[in-house]
């Protein structure tokens, strides 16, 4: 892996030095939908982000996430409950905050047209309940300490929960923090697990182990998962976290559950999921 990472380097390098086009024969040669969805059981939560894939054609000049703008979104549930999501930044569509809300055991998909006219939808999905996180907590080692900032102290958070008996769950959890007066997701603090190891047991979870500084927010997240989204995750994980050449060479786009209604080849790149979810906050006040 690591003379991969070097023979890559040597390579943007060479790349870098000149303005030449490039034609690469890779398997997203064309441009494909890329969709990131989600809607939860609060107020405001469906939240859809649209980009495409760039084509392989192009001088090496970076220049960002080529999100799709202009899209129509409805969000749609089986009792005939729907919401026009808004693009409120470009390529990111959200609910009305006060209009539209999850529910467990109802079921919901979402339906794109891009402004080129193609007609996307999601496998519809049903709303699974998901554990209420009892207590949260944390503990500190004023021993441990950050080696480069002796202020910040080991901290370990904590939370507790109760899961369900003689049903098989899947879940996802992700930490978030209140910074600039707004909670930030912790992307390198996503999991993804099912009860097979646990299941109806009454669980006390390490969320997080790491160094900071007292006065800070953190808040848990448990979500629901179907097992088609849990298999997505994991094949996600797998492929990019994937530790030896054979594994990176076995990589392929990742087909969720998002189809062209008039060509079910054409797969979009993504999920859109469906979740209940409970969380719990704490503030870090030592």
């Amino acid at each position: 892996m690591r003379s991969r990472i070097i023979i890559i380097l040597i390579f943007i390098t060479v790349c870098l030095s000149c303005t030449k086009n490039i034609d690469l024969d890779l398997p997203l040669k064309n441009p494909r939908l890329v969709v990131k969805g989600i809607i939860t059981n609060e107020f405001g939560s469906c939240q859809v982000v649209l980009s495409k894939t760039m084509k392989y054609n192009f001088t090496y000049e970076y220049t960002g996430i080529n999100y799709e703008r202009g899209a129509f979104v409805v969000i749609s549930d089986d009792s005939n409950n729907s919401d026009t999501l808004v693009e409120r930044l470009p390529g990111k569509y959200f609910s009305h905050a006060d209009k539209y809300r999850g529910q467990v055991g109802r079921t919901y998909k979402i339906d794109i047209i891009t402004k080129d006219g193609t007609h996307y939808q999601s496998v519809p999905e049903k709303m699974t309940s998901v554990p209420k996180i009892d207590s949260i907590y944390f503990t500190r080692d004023t021993k441990d300490r950050y080696k480069e900032n002796p202020n910040s102290y080991k901290y370990k958070i904590y939370i507790t929960w109760q899961d369900p008996k003689d049903t098989v769950n899947y879940y996802m959890r992700g930490n978030s923090y209140y910074w600039n007066n707004t909670w930030k997701d912790s992307i390198a603090w996503i999991s993804v697990f099912n009860d097979y190891s646990f299941n109806g047991k009454y669980i006390r979870s390490l969320v997080e182990s790491a160094y900071g500084q007292k006065y800070f927010y953190i808040k848990v997240n448990l979500y629901s998962l179907s097992k088609s989204n849990y298999d997505f995750w994991n094949l996600l994980f797998q492929q990019t976290y994937s530790s030896s050449d054979d594994d990176a060479n076995a990589m392929v786009p990742l087909a969720g559950n998002i189809f062209n209604v008039n060509d079910p080849k054409d797969y979009a790149i993504g999920y859109f999921q469906v979740s209940a979810t409970s969380s719990k906050q704490v503030y870090i006040d030592h």
